[in-house]
């Protein structure tokens, strides 16, 4: 085997057989999945029952308004005025919260129902009391008009609107299509700073340590930090195959059993339903969405291209901080300026999508420092005009591939030089200096 090869080895080895990779490896998936349920689950309700207090003034609401098991309406005892109520409602421990409904409130559209609330209700329930009080009033109008019920009914609906590309058919809904890719980008994210970062942390210690000088006998510098990029790479690729067996054995025995079926027309209907809907079927609408409209094939080999070529790019800059530093707290002063074009890149991922065909999402996705994450989430989108086209994606990558070969080679004389130094912090102007020679 050559010296490299031994390096890459010597990487890949030790840090595989860490009880740290292995048990992150495993586990990882399952925290993600722990955390995802246990933000579902603080995210629901806290009460199942709500008691509200209604004024009615205008005395139109009490046939009309829509009472329910969890919002349960009790109307304000007659020969009270608005005041006294108030006082009825605070000290009542059973009631939750009191809607004022003016007298005008049913015949104009230009006054405002109130809410005192003892504890702030969540934005749910303040939907749900405007959505009843909308309908009702809808109601008064359509009678107090004479106009039917049923042909109201029909009249008023609501539709979904399918956006589908005019050159292609089966390339629609893209934007629904772009929650797979924001997944992708930030595990994009995650592994190249996950994995950068330990290229860095790994030349400082052997800088500390005085192990490079010993090494740098037998390879040159640009060999070694070549090496040491692969080899944490190949630990990276190795983590991320691992997960994603475990994530998809979770796919098939657990997220069946839980998932909820949002995507169903039919459950939109009623949201009680779809708060207590989760089991689902092969048929389910959301996993047929998944499986057959996302570009999978295409998806997870442009996902291994820009992942790779994101790492490369990065984990090259990060060997050449480390070679520049004693300390690991001496690395944040270069660390900013690299970690902000993917932060950027994050951020701007929502107008991405919001417009996948602007200038903006062409730029950021061709720019080297970002398209690794904006490029992926265009492309789960769909490759078509509507979307991102093939040579866009094409010249991404060329991008992407000079500038990792140009920042690898600039980073190479930064290692060359700084692998060395010792006893000094060295400074933007040092690094400059060391890029002359």
């Amino acid at each position: 085997m050559s010296k490299i090869g031994l390096i890459i080895s010597r990487e890949y080895l030790t840090r595989v057989k860490k009880k740290t990779f292995i048990l992150m490896s495993f586990l990882g998936p399952l925290l993600i999945f722990g955390f995802v349920l246990l933000t579902s689950y603080l995210s629901q309700e806290n009460k199942e029952k709500y008691e509200i207090l209604v004024v009615d003034e205008s005395h139109l609401f009490d046939s009309i308004l829509r009472n329910s098991d969890k919002y349960h309406l009790q109307w304000a005892p007659n020969g009270k005025d608005y005041n006294e109520i108030q006082e009825i409602f605070k000290k009542d421990d059973q009631l939750d919260l009191l809607v004022y409904l003016p007298v005008n409130l049913i015949k104009t559209n230009s006054m405002t129902a109130k809410c005192l609330y003892k504890e702030i209700p969540s934005t749910g329930v303040q939907k749900h009391l405007s959505s009843i009080i909308n309908e009702a009033i809808e109601l008064y109008r359509v009678n107090f008009n004479n106009i039917d019920i049923s042909t109201y009914k029909s009249i008023k609906t609501k539709i979904n609107l399918d956006v589908v590309d005019i050159e292609n058919k089966e390339n629609r809904n893209i934007q629904r299509k772009a929650f797979v890719g924001i997944a992708l980008a930030f595990f994009i994210y995650g592994f190249i700073f996950l994995y950068s970062v330990q290229v860095m942390r790994g030349v400082i210690e052997e800088k500390t340590n005085r192990i490079v000088e010993v090494i740098i006998s037998s390879v040159s510098s640009f060999e070694l930090m070549m090496a040491k990029i692969i080899g944490v790479g190949l630990v990276g690729i190795t983590q991320f195959i691992i997960w994603a067996i475990v994530t998809m054995i979770m796919s098939i025995t657990i997220i069946p059993l839980l998932i909820k079926d949002k995507l169903n027309p039919s459950l939109q209907m009623n949201d009680e339903l779809v708060k207590n809907s989760f089991k689902i079927d092969p048929n389910n609408e959301a996993i047929q969405f998944i499986i057959n409209e996302v570009q999978w094939s295409y998806l997870i080999v442009f996902f291994i291209l820009f992942f790779l070529g994101g790492y490369l790019l990065y984990s090259g800059l990060m060997a050449a901080i480390g070679a520049a530093v004693d300390e690991e707290a001496d690395t944040q002063q270069f660390l900013l300026p690299l970690t902000i074009p993917m932060v950027f890149a994050i951020l701007m991922a929502s107008k991405v999508i919001d417009d996948p065909s602007s200038s903006l999402a062409f730029w950021l996705s061709e720019i080297p420092f970002t398209s690794p994450i904006i490029m992926i989430v265009r492309i789960a989108m769909g490759i078509g005009d509507s979307s991102v086209e093939v040579w866009e994606i094409i010249l991404s990558l060329f991008l992407l591939t000079i500038t990792f070969i140009g920042t690898t080679w600039l980073s190479g004389k930064i290692y060359r030089k700084g692998i060395l130094s010792y006893g000094k912090k060295a400074s933007y102007s040092d690094l400059f200096k060391w890029l002359k020679n």
